[in-house]
C-alpha cells in the first residue's frame, strides 16, 4: 500500500547550520499544504499530519552527539513547532550535522501511533542506523523472510530492517561500506511496488563517524505523471551545506542568498556529504 510521506536529509556545516530554520520552516509547510499530495489523492488529502520523526547526529571536536524526536502530532502542530525551535537551537551548539526528518501520511491499512514513526533506529555492534522512506513496500514478503508477525509493524520499518540486515551481513565479509549499501539497496528494489517511491534517507553512525544515503526511485512499471511528480527529490545548497527533500519543498524555500544550486534529482542511489551528493548507482 502507497504511503504519502515528505522527507529531508541535509549534511550542515556551521554556516548552514545558522540558516537551519530556513529549511525547516519550508518543510513544514510542505507537510501541511501539499499540492503534489492533493493531486495524487484526487483531493481528498492536503497534508502530512499523521506523526513526525526527526534523527540527527551532532559533531563537536570529532565526537558524535545524538538528537532524535517522534511524535504523533501532525509537524505543523503548535507543540511540535515548539519542539523544533528546542532541536533546532541545539542543533546549532555543533560544529557540523547530519539530518533526517520526516512527516507522515499513513495508508488506512497501515498501524498508527509514535512507535510506527520514521525514522527507524536500528542498533549496530559499532554504531546505529536511522532509516526513512516515502513510499510503499511489499510488507508480507518482507514479513516472511524477517519471520515477524507483519500486522504490528509498518511496511517501511520491515524494508528498512531488511536492508540494514543485508548491509550488516556484507560488512562482516570486511567488504567496503559504500559497495555493502549498493548491495542492500539492491537487493530491497525488488520489494517496491509498482508506482510506489523508493525513496530513502538512511543516515549511519559507525564508530565516531556519520554517514548519510538516499535514494530516488518509482517502482517500474509507471505511466502515472501524478505520482512520478509527487515522488521527485529536489536538492539544493544551503550557505555551506547541501540538502534534499520531497519536492514540496520548492514551493516554501524562501528567496534567500544563502540558497543556491537547485536541482531535480535524477533517480538511483546518493551517498551525502557537506559538499556534495555523489551518486554510487543510478537506477
Amino acid at each position: 500500500m502507497r504511503n504519502m510521506c515528505r522527507l529531508l536529509t541535509a549534511w550542515l556545516g556551521k554556516d548552514g547550520l545558522e540558516k537551519l530554520e530556513l529549511i525547516m520552516e519550508a518543510f513544514v509547510k510542505s507537510s501541511e499544504h501539499d499540492r503534489y499530495l492533493e493531486k495524487a489523492s484526487g483531493g481528498k488529502s492536503l497534508s502530512h499530519d499523521d506523526g513526525w520523526g526527526i534523527a540527527a547526529i551532532g559533531l563537536v571536536g570529532g565526537k558524535p552527539s545524538i538528537i532524535q524526536h517522534r511524535s504523533i502530532r501532525p509537524v505543523f502542530d503548535t507543540e511540535s513547532l515548539r519542539m523544533i525551535n528546542l532541536i533546532v537551537s541545539r542543533l546549532k551548539r555543533y560544529e557540523e550535522a547530519v539530518l533526517l526528518i520526516h512527516s507522515r501520511k499513513a495508508s488506512r491499512s497501515e498501524p498508527y501511533g509514535e512507535e510506527y514513526l520514521h525514522p527507524f533506529i536500528t542498533l549496530l555492534e559499532n554504531g546505529a542506523t536511522w532509516f526513512a522512506h516515502n513510499g510503499g513496500a511489499d510488507k508480507l514478503r518482507l514479513a516472511s523472510l524477517l519471520g515477524v508477525y507483519p500486522w504490528i509493524r509498518v511496511d517501511s520499518e520491515l524494508l528498512g530492517y531488511f536492508l540494514i540486515e543485508k548491509i550488516g551481513d556484507c560488512l562482516g565479509e570486511q567488504e567496503a561500506l559504500d559497495q555493502c549499501v549498493v548491495k542492500a539497496y539492491d537487493s530491497s528494489k525488488e520489494f517496491i511496488p509498482s508506482c510506489n517511491g523508493f525513496n530513502t534517507g538512511l543516515m549511519m553512525l559507525l564508530g565516531n563517524n556519520p554517514h548519510l544515503y538516499l535514494t530516488h526511485w518509482v517502482g517500474q512499471p509507471c505511466g502515472d505523471q501524478v505520482l512520478l511528480d509527487y515522488y521527485k527529490i529536489a536538492t539544493f545548497r544551503i550557505a555551506d551545506s547541501l540538502a534534499a527533500g520531497s519536492i514540496t519543498i520548492l514551493d516554501y524555500l524562501p528567496q534567500d542568498s544563502s540558497i543556491s544550486e537547485i536541482t531535480i534529482l535524477e533517480p538511483g542511489l546518493y551517498k551525502a556529504s557537506k559538499t556534495s551528493f555523489v551518486r554510487l548507482k543510478p537506477y
